[in-house]
């Protein structure tokens, strides 16, 4: 039998006695969703977890046809109790029914839901839905643009190539090319329409798509981004959006864009990209009037020592339009929510 204690500290000892049926095999470091499958007079409750069945003993309120998300954590050998970390509680549904998630737990739901296609399309479903909401907290809205920011860049993303008349490829870039392509990327789709500038959606991706009688899965999957890219922007009050560009070494790219509250002149922009040979590379450009800073995390080396050897340069040219600038490589990607919080320009100066 497993025994749940109340969600007082981060996790509870849990002992495995016997499971009903099959046998369940669990490890150190996996996440897992259990399903409530029924409510004993006893007190007990009966999860399936893995294909198989278990009975827990519990003094948390748990309904039948719920589900928990759990982590099973390190726990040293000569200990036959297993450290198991409730990390949210799902409804009917799959929406979380909850939001005072830890900071910490966040990236580990965002790796089980992303696991599993129908529950990643539940939960952006109740993510899109939360975020409509007139009387979400800040702590909720932050939490929420999180979850979703992970779910999306847990995948690939791809623009058809039937495209390529509305976006640029790499080599052909410019200042000019990347506007219009932000432009025309679908995320300012309803902006559109709002300012009565039709004539303008000619070549909005957003516009071609829902225009279109038959549409694609990979089409209908890009429309769906699309909108969560709208949501995120709503959320956060800044501009997120996927690199519209055809880059074929490019995974994903993502940009976040946004002015701070406090004073006219304060800018801030992050790019996210991976690619396929080169992995992760990090840019934070941080505008404070005419003081710029620089914030890089190139993850392959030989790329990293490349960009290195032109900063000097980079600064020399910088500096005649500024007073300060200032580039820094990073030892690890910053965390997302300091940008996605209200307060993100004070935090990472």
């Amino acid at each position: 039998m497993i025994n749940f204690k109340p969600l007082i500290s981060n996790y509870e000892y849990f002992q495995i006695v016997k499971p009903l049926g099959k046998s369940i095999h669990l490890k150190a470091g996996e996440t897992v969703k259990a399903e409530v499958i029924d409510i004993l007079p006893t007190g007990g409750v009966v999860l399936r977890m893995k294909g198989g069945m278990l009975t827990v003993q519990t003094e948390i309120p748990l309904q039948k046809d719920t589900s928990l998300l759990l982590k099973v954590l390190n726990s040293p050998s000569t200990d036959h109790k297993l450290k198991i970390q409730i990390l949210g509680v799902l409804g009917r549904d799959d929406s979380l029914q909850f939001l005072n998630i830890q900071q910490g737990k966040i990236k580990d739901i965002i790796s089980l839901i992303s696991s599993s296609q129908t529950l990643k399309e539940s939960m952006l479903e109740t993510l899109f839905s939360l975020s409509k909401g007139g009387d979400i907290t800040q702590k909720e809205r932050s939490l929420i643009a999180q979850l979703l920011s992970g779910i999306l860049k847990n995948e690939s993303i791809t623009l058809p190539s039937v495209f390529k008349n509305i976006f640029p490829h790499i080599k052909d870039l410019t200042p000019e090319k990347l506007k219009e392509a932000l432009i025309n990327s679908g995320i300012f789709f309803e902006n559109k329409i709002k300012k009565r500038k039709f004539t303008d959606l000619d070549n909005d991706l957003k516009e071609i798509l829902l225009s279109k009688k038959d549409i694609s899965s990979e089409e209908k999957r890009l429309l769906k981004e699309i909108e969560s890219y709208q949501i995120l922007s709503r959320l956060t009050g800044g501009i997120f959006s996927y690199i519209p560009v055809f880059w074929e070494d490019l995974k994903r790219g993502d940009i976040f864009m946004k002015k701070g509250n406090k004073g006219k002149n304060v800018y801030f922009c992050r790019i996210d990209l991976d690619f396929k040979s080169l992995g992760k590379v990090f840019t934070g450009i941080f505008l404070f009037g005419k003081d710029l800073y620089l914030n890089f995390y190139v993850e392959n080396e030989k790329l990293k020592n490349l960009i290195n050897n032109e900063t000097e340069e980079l600064r020399k040219e910088l500096t005649e339009d500024f007073n300060t600038v200032s580039i820094k490589f990073l030892k690890d990607i910053p965390e997302e929510r300091k940008f996605i919080d209200e307060d993100f320009l004070r935090l990472e100066v």
